[in-house]
């Protein structure tokens, strides 16, 4: 019978983690950079407060938000129309602006087969590791699939 193994044998304590006000190149070079494909987003006192993936990042850019759109206050719009519609650069868009706010976490003493149950049911690839409140590490998918590699 395999052991039941549990998220805090599987997780990476070394997060990679991203700012609000960091921009979305900023934001790309660093997760090309460690090699990920996505990263909590915390606040200056370290706080969780979002998740942004590779997917996110390319889904915002590709598509970017009018400037009418991203909040740009315009007091006529007819006489501000085509300003309106202008996409707003990526290189301007910021962490805040394409970071998903809802974030899925369990604890260290979570099952590995429950922490993959939320994966499947939520389709997401990651889960936030954290105690009383603090992020202490990731799961993964792939960490998730160094468990299948033992049982087969």
């Amino acid at each position: 019978m395999a052991k039941r193994r549990m998220v805090g044998e599987l997780m990476n304590p070394d997060v990679v983690v991203l700012r609000p006000e960091m921009t979305v190149p900023e934001a790309q070079e660093v997760l090309a950079s460690k090699s990920v494909s996505g990263a909590p987003v915390v606040d200056a006192a370290g706080r969780v407060i979002g998740v942004v993936s590779q997917n996110d990042l390319v889904r915002k850019t590709a598509h970017p938000d009018s400037v009418a759109k991203a909040g740009q206050f315009f007091s006529s719009i007819e006489d501000y129309q085509e300003i309106g519609e202008t996409p707003v650069a990526p290189a301007s868009m910021h962490v805040s602006d394409v970071m998903v706010k809802r974030v899925y976490s369990v604890s260290r003493d979570t099952g590995a087969a429950v922490a993959a149950n939320i994966m499947r049911e939520r389709r997401i690839h990651r889960l936030l590791v954290t105690d009383r409140g603090v992020l202490v590490g990731v799961i993964s998918s792939l960490d998730l699939l160094r468990v299948v590699e033992e049982v087969c």
